[in-house]
């Protein structure tokens, strides 16, 4: 088992203090919009809505509403055949943030980019090195 990084080289990560395995943290700034800050709503108003959802399924907006935004940790994984990984979100992200995880288990050769939607009325921003979950080599 090796983590490395976006350049090839061996890394090691840092060990969860209150879990048995790895802490992840980003590599970059990164924000993840809000639903309510879609386009579509923009300027809504409530007797303008059976005209805005006249062409409902054919909006590109509502199509990328709960896209899930991923998120780079600069991790690659080189486990064994018989190994794989499971990502365990911060329970912060989850319940002060309204962030839902929708991708956790990680194989052979696979980067860690975890995906999260926003489900808050507000953007989320995460600075670099901010701790997001933990990894756990199963």
């Amino acid at each position: 088992m090796k983590f490395l990084n976006e350049q090839g080289q061996e890394i090691t990560l840092k060990r969860a203090e209150n879990l048995p395995g790895y802490e992840v943290t980003l590599s970059e700034d990164v924000v993840i919009d809000s639903p309510v800050n879609n386009p579509f709503f923009k300027g809504i108003n409530v007797l303008q809505l059976p005209k805005k959802l006249k062409g409902f399924r054919d909006n590109p907006d509502l199509q990328t509403l709960l896209e899930p935004k991923k998120i780079n940790t600069g991790i690659k994984l080189m486990l064994d055949n018989n190994q794989f990984v499971l990502f365990e979100p911060d329970l912060q992200l989850m319940t002060e943030r309204r962030l839902q995880s929708v991708n956790r288990v990680f194989g052979n050769e696979d980067n860690v980019e975890p995906r999260f939607v926003n489900f808050g009325l507000k953007n989320v921003n995460l600075k670099k090195g901010t701790i997001i979950g933990n990894i756990f080599i199963i």
